[in-house]
């Protein structure tokens, strides 16, 4: 006969207290590893996010300016017959500052055409009631649906105050797609705008178009379908009054093509990356007088986020210098008080041009800003296309 024999008290008690000490030491690792992972990953990902931003700015930044084919040009007041798009500066770029954060806009021709100005031939004067460029010289790139910049010349001795609006047309014909308008062309480059269906064109002898367009002296520029991008941050409740942008994700850098060739207004936005809080942004300004342009003559005084307001103070902008503030894409987990301390609640974040403001609160779960990690990324800029334009002027 076998006795039946089993585990005693002592035993299971015994048991229970390792499997017990097992179990926290496993949690203990669990936990340690989740949060080095958190970290990690919400580091790489804003660490991404800020190569992103910075990397797409710079792109847009390098483009600015072309098209715009002589500097005198600078700082011209574009009109059209759309609505919607007058009284714009002919600038290659313009910061404006809303709540915590700075948005650039940026403007510049995707044509082949954009940096060789075309000119009225042959004393060919264009009136308001005209509704075609007749005699154009050095149109060959001009296709139909650009977007040109009609600019009347005031010339080299004339005063600032000479400058007259410049007016939007779009193309409409070409030689290439015989056009049959007036004035009538007679050699060279006939380029067309005819008002009908046109959301650009009018032959309306009022404003907001204003004078004749002189003969001999008017530049026309080619912008093709004319890019003006806005970026902005979004954080939720738009606290950084981007134009009509809603439902987005909080954090995130944003943009906006201000109008395409074929409708008036396009005011869609789209996001460029996430886990970007504020953005930052200056004019670099050559304000040495030695007239070389070189971007690394911009001293501590010439960096500023004042937006000059003549034709002279646009010349000596030549580069920007910009900014942005990038989160965590998780926060941390908090402690048993829910406090956190990854970032202390006085941490500085430092740029070239200054300090941001304390981030707020990352929404919509509300959660405490000192939980993320944060870093700051930034780059300057040179405004190629406006070294070349202060060159020796070839017109």
């Amino acid at each position: 006969m076998y006795r039946n024999s089993g585990f005693g008290l002592i035993e299971v008690l015994i048991s229970l207290a390792l499997t017990l000490l097992a179990t926290i030491a496993i949690y203990q690792i669990f936990n340690s590893s989740e949060g080095f992972r958190r970290a990690t990953l919400g580091n790489g990902n804003a660490q991404s996010s800020g190569g992103i931003a910075i990397m797409q700015i710079q792109k847009d930044i390098e483009r600015a300016g072309y098209g715009i084919g002589v500097d005198r040009a600078l700082n011209c007041n574009i009109v059209s017959a759309n609505a919607g798009f007058s009284n714009i500066r002919l600038v290659p770029a313009i910061i404006e500052s809303a709540g915590t954060s700075d948005r650039i806009t940026l403007l510049y021709s995707d044509s082949p055409a954009g940096g060789m100005p075309a000119l009225l031939g042959d004393g060919v004067a264009h009136t308001q009631d005209h509704n075609q460029f007749a005699n154009v010289q050095l149109a060959g790139q001009f296709i139909v649906n650009d977007l040109i910049v009609a600019w009347p010349d005031p010339g080299k001795k004339a005063a600032a105050a000479a400058q007259q609006p410049c007016q939007l047309y779009q193309v409409t014909c070409t030689n290439a797609t015989p056009c049959a308008g007036a004035p009538v062309s007679t050699q060279d480059f006939a380029l067309g705008h005819a008002a009908t269906g046109n959301i650009w064109n009018t032959k309306i002898t009022t404003a907001p178009l204003p004078v004749d367009l002189p003969a001999k002296t008017t530049r026309l520029f080619d912008f093709g379908s004319m890019v003006r991008r806005t970026y902005c941050v979004y954080l939720a409740g738009n606290p950084n009054k981007c134009p009509n942008a809603t439902d987005k994700i909080d954090g995130s850098l944003i943009s906006m093509d201000a109008l395409d060739r074929q409708a008036a207004l396009d005011g869609s936005w789209k996001t460029t990356t996430e886990n970007v809080i504020q953005m930052q942004a200056q004019y670099g300004l050559d304000t040495n007088a030695d007239g070389d342009n070189i971007a690394n003559n911009v001293t501590a005084a010439g960096w500023t986020k004042t937006t000059p307001t003549t034709m002279q103070g646009w010349k000596q902008l030549i580069a920007i210098r910009y900014a942005v503030l990038v989160r965590s894409a998780t926060p941390d987990k908090p402690k048993r008080d829910d406090s956190c301390d990854t970032t202390a609640k006085d941490a500085k974040f430092i740029w070239a041009g200054g300090e941001f403001s304390t981030p707020e609160n990352a929404q919509p779960s509300d959660t405490n800003w000192q939980c993320y990690h944060y870093s700051v990324h930034e780059t300057i800029v040179p405004l190629r296309n406006q070294l070349l334009l202060n060159q020796p002027a070839l017109f």
